[in-house]
């Protein structure tokens, strides 16, 4: 089966180098760039994903239980076949994590290195040889010792970012005092 290049990208790094903001700026490019509705719900969940796990190795785990909430609510309608996951397998792994957090447990009770349950063997296979061919270890372990990945947003320049959403929010201000939605 053939996967969108950033899908494979995403992957790579989701289980390659666990770096869960680059995970995250591969997505949302997907995400704002898709024109497919249904295909747009995909890349925001495994956005979300990428997202809540970024908090949750912070140790932010209100953002991480916020990010993955909303990964869980939309899981049910992402087909997951069709992106070569186990999709009843990754809805029970986001129900657990949630669960953990709404349990209290902290970052040291609930961090573990996540594996997306691949189903398709192809895949599994072409991700796990790309990976090793750029250096990385497929399904790495230790990653939130690793000071190059876990504060990764503050070595980034997101002024881009960081003006469009100031925009976005005057633009809704302005709506709102039109009574415009």
């Amino acid at each position: 089966m053939d996967y969108p290049t950033a899908y494979i990208n995403f992957m790579l790094e989701f289980h390659g180098t666990r770096d869960w903001f680059e995970c995250h700026e591969i997505m949302e490019a997907q995400w704002k760039a898709e024109s497919s509705a249904e295909c747009k719900v995909w890349w925001l969940t495994l956005v979300q994903i990428a997202v809540g796990l970024y908090h949750e190795r912070r140790g932010n785990l209100a953002g991480a239980g916020k990010m993955l909430r909303g990964a869980l609510a939309h899981a049910p309608t992402v087909a997951w076949a069709r992106l070569g996951i186990d999709g009843k397998e990754l809805i029970a792994q986001l129900s657990e994590r949630v669960e953990a957090y709404r349990q209290g447990g902290g970052p040291e009770q609930t961090y573990a290195e996540w594996n997306f349950p691949i189903a398709d063997p192809e895949l599994a296979a072409q991700c796990e040889a790309r990976c090793y061919a750029l250096g990385w270890q497929w399904c790495r372990t230790g990653s939130e010792q690793d000071e190059s990945i876990l504060h990764r947003h503050k070595q980034r320049d997101r002024e881009p970012v960081i003006a469009a959403r100031r925009a976005a929010q005057r633009l809704k201000g302005r709506n709102r005092k039109e009574g415009r939605p």
